[in-house]
């Protein structure tokens, strides 16, 4: 079983739900607290693995296999366009010198194919009836479009790619037994050459590239000055189809000498600006539009693998200045494949059918009973809780995901814990106003207090002040930022021992307060059944922490304060 264009390193992924936020088809399937890639729904527009903190998303690693083809065969590098923008460091003529150094017979530009399409594009766009048509030179657009938009394959221009055209030609031009390796800034173009461009041998990405020269010595660094005269990066170098890596580059490929008068072109890049455009496109339509569509945002120059030393900017001015001082033409006016449907060869994802009533169901296991209960707070990375809901039944998503809902199952484990505890236990904020407590605290305070937990549990936002005597020690001890006060108080005929403890200094402590002539539980069991809280509340208090702010890491913050002033009492009391 090959390895998956993209996979996940698993030991890698810190389960923070970014590759699910920016996936724009959420192709991506939690289990066991870990992402990974769903092959069958990917479009390889690369997002994740741009995006990934943690560098867990991996792209397949094929330099093994470029090697073995280089070393086994005559090799023709078909190197995308937008290497212009992405090899800045290297000056005139060095990068061809060390791809032919790699041992590479020829270096040919992909943009000879692209030369090629515009020209089959016109043709065909020539033919249409009036009607909204699209480009078809972005793998993970024509992914996206026979996935998750279907009822529009038949729209797809029935051409190659610039990749494909450009094999196609190498190959019609040299020895049957040549092979040609394609390198650019696509992770698509791997899926594109394995299911699609048979007459690519392997597709390379940029990154892969330049750690191949790397590792050869090659970097330019290492180059220095050095040029080559007496290789060229092509017998047949590519004129306006250097444009093709720019937004708007193959609109302006085709226009130029094409003659085209019936047309309106239009260009749009970025997956969401792809799916609204695809949402609210008409069948009817009295006037014939043609749409480049490219799934990086920006264009090709702005790939998942394109360097990012250089700003988008610097890029498209880069390429625009190199292929302007080149001919005013397109020099390749021949298509040597046939019309492609691409419906064939990529199927349509079929989305189980879910109920209402299931889907209402889904959402009650994380706590959402009513529709007020749906924040859509995005935590877990969909853009809604009916999608999540959704995504769960479909077996791609945990209910742990769900930080709101995995917040208040912490809270209310803590809550419970504090309650069953056999001590009294109060937390005050700066203005002595009570932020939790517990009834045994009311109940040692008295029946006043005891009456306004029946009334409000917990009693929050109550004024400590007017319902101790020992208030005072709060006080003092918020006052000066005190990390720990132990005091024994006679309260009427009862001999109490208070522990205040600062969780956050100067805002918030806490007290314990417990009956020194009263039985309770030994409080080295109580510590472990606080830690095995705490174990089990860890994660979830983390990852909450991480979403949704300090308020949601408190819990932990309480227990493991209250567990260190126990065992700092066990061990004065022996």
């Amino acid at each position: 079983m090959s390895i998956q264009t993209i996979y996940t390193e698993q030991n890698n992924c810190q389960d923070c739900y970014k590759c699910i936020r920016h996936c724009p088809v959420k192709a991506i399937k939690i289990e066991d607290h870990r992402a990974s890639v769903v092959q069958e729904l990917c479009i390889y527009c690369g997002k994740c693995v741009d995006i990934c903190p943690a560098g867990a998303k991996k792209v397949r690693d094929d330099l093994s296999a470029a090697r073995y083809l280089v070393d086994e065969h005559q090799v023709v590098l078909s190197l995308a366009p937008s290497y212009l923008a992405e090899f800045q460091d290297y000056g005139k003529n060095q990068l061809i010198q060390a791809l032919y150094k790699l041992g590479f017979k020829q270096v040919s530009e992909t943009a000879i194919g692209a030369e090629m399409v515009s020209h089959a594009t016109n043709q065909w766009l020539s033919r249409q009836e009036p009607g909204t048509w699209f480009s078809s030179c972005c793998p993970a657009v024509v992914q996206y479009i026979c996935k998750y938009q279907p009822r529009h394959a038949h729209r797809l221009a029935p051409v190659g790619s610039p990749m494909q055209a450009h094999a196609q030609y190498i190959k019609s031009h040299h020895p049957s037994q040549t092979k040609v390796i394609f390198a650019g800034p696509c992770i698509a173009k791997k899926q594109e050459a394995e299911h699609i461009a048979r007459e690519v041998d392997l597709a390379l990405t940029f990154d892969e590239l330049r750690s191949w020269l790397e590792e050869e010595g090659l970097s330019a660094e290492f180059l220095g000055e050095a040029q080559t005269t007496s290789q060229e990066i092509s017998t047949e170098q590519a004129a306006r189809g250097a444009y093709y890596p720019v937004e708007g580059g193959m609109i302006a490929t085709m226009n130029r000498n094409a003659g085209i008068t019936d047309t309106s072109f239009m260009s749009f890049t970025g997956i969401q600006n792809i799916r609204q455009i695809l949402e609210h496109s008409s069948e009817q339509q009295e006037e014939k539009i043609f749409i480049e569509l490219m799934a990086c945002e920006g264009g090709c120059i702005n790939g998942p693998i394109m360097s990012t030393s250089h700003s988008l900017a610097t890029r498209r001015w880069r390429t625009l200045q190199e292929t302007q001082k080149r001919p005013d033409t397109t020099r390749y006016n021949e298509y040597l494949g046939s019309q492609i449907n691409f419906a064939d060869a990529i199927k349509p994802f079929s989305r189980s059918k879910h109920s209402e009533q299931e889907i209402r169901e889904a959402l009650k296991t994380v706590g959402k009973v009513s529709e007020k209960d749906e924040l859509n707070c995005g935590g877990c990375g969909y853009e809604s809780c009916r999608q999540f809901a959704l995504a769960m039944l479909e077996g791609k998503a945990e209910q742990q995901m769900c930080v709101s809902y995995m917040r208040r199952v912490a809270q209310n484990k803590a809550t419970v814990l504090l309650q069953k505890m056999p001590y009294g236990v109060v937390l005050v904020d700066e203005h002595m106003r009570i932020i939790e407590s517990n009834e045994n605290f009311a109940r040692l305070l008295g029946p006043e207090a005891e009456k306004l937990y029946q009334m409000k549990p917990g009693m929050e936002g109550a004024n400590l002040s007017k319902l101790t005597s020992f208030h005072k020690l709060f006080a003092n001890a918020l006052e000066q930022g005190l990390e720990e006060v132990d005091k024994d108080l006679p309260l009427d005929d009862k001999l109490l021992h208070l522990s205040i403890f600062s969780i956050h200094k100067h805002k918030i402590v806490c007290g314990i307060v417990h009956q020194l002539n009263e039985e309770h539980l030994a409080k080295d069991q109580l510590i472990n059944r606080l830690q095995e809280v705490i174990r089990d509340n860890l994660s979830t208090a983390q990852k909450a922490s991480f979403l949704l702010g300090e308020n949601a890491s408190r819990t932990e913050t309480k227990l493991n304060t209250i567990i260190d002033s126990f065992n700092q009492d066990l061990k004065r009391n022996g």
